[in-house]
Formats: C-alpha cells, structure tokens, sequence
C-alpha cells in the first residue's frame, strides 16, 4: 500500500479554524503539519466586515498576500493601503502589519510566508474553534 503524498491540497478537505470573538478565520494548507513543507507556509486568511487583525511581525519570514475578494486597509510599517481583490502585497520580513475590513463582505487573503518562524502557529491553533 502507498502514503498518500499531500501534494494537491483541496480546501474543503483541510480544517477551518475560526478565531474565539468570530472575526478571523484561517485555513492552514501548506506547512510542516499540513503535508511536510519546510520552507514556507501557505493557506486563507479570512478577516469579516468591521475587523481588524492585530498588528502582526514576523522577524525572520517574508509574506505574500494574494487578496482573493473583499477590501479594506492596511497598515505596513506605519503607512497604509487599499486592498482588494486581484491585488497582490509583499510584506518583507520585520515589518509590522495589520489588516482592517472596512467593506462589506469578508476580506479574504490567501497568503505564503517563508521560512516558517520557530514557534509559529501549527494545525491546532489555540483557543480556536474547528469549523470543519
């Protein structure tokens, strides 16, 4: 019998976590836990209408953010943007972000960041609840 290798991932297939006030929800896709990759982590990022996320560094790690549907602001390093959907964002590593939905629908990210910081979130995010 094979291993089934995780190189194709389908979302519906992966747990969604939701954040304890409702205001986040995150899909881990790619990473360590999720099918072995070790040199980035990738996954949905879903922010609802009227939210902010906290501000955010990662010292040692750069970020990608895909915006796949939404709009809203954010803050990087003190400066702020629009983003909405088809937009593309590079955070470079130690650079402090934070997001802000100020639309109408939730904004949603699909994001990669690389390499994983020791000590980041794995699968099991405490404090949040499974949805699926």
């Amino acid at each position: 019998m094979s291993v089934e290798k995780k190189w194709v991932i389908d979302p519906r297939r992966e747990p969604m976590w939701q954040a304890p006030d409702a205001s986040r929800k995150l899909n881990l896709l790619i990473g360590p836990d999720a099918c072995g990759a070790e040199h980035f982590a990738a996954g949905t990022f879903h922010l609802a209408p009227g939210c902010e996320t906290m501000p955010d560094i990662h010292p040692q790690s750069e970020e990608l953010y895909y915006v796949v549907s939404g709009s809203g602001r954010l803050v990087m390093d003190g400066e702020e943007f629009r983003v909405e959907g088809g937009m593309a964002v590079y955070i470079p590593a130690g650079v402090e972000h934070q997001s802000f939905n100020d639309g109408e629908e939730d904004l949603v990210y699909f994001y990669v960041f690389g390499p994983p910081e020791p000590g980041a979130p794995r699968q099991d995010r405490e404090g949040w609840l499974r949805l699926q």
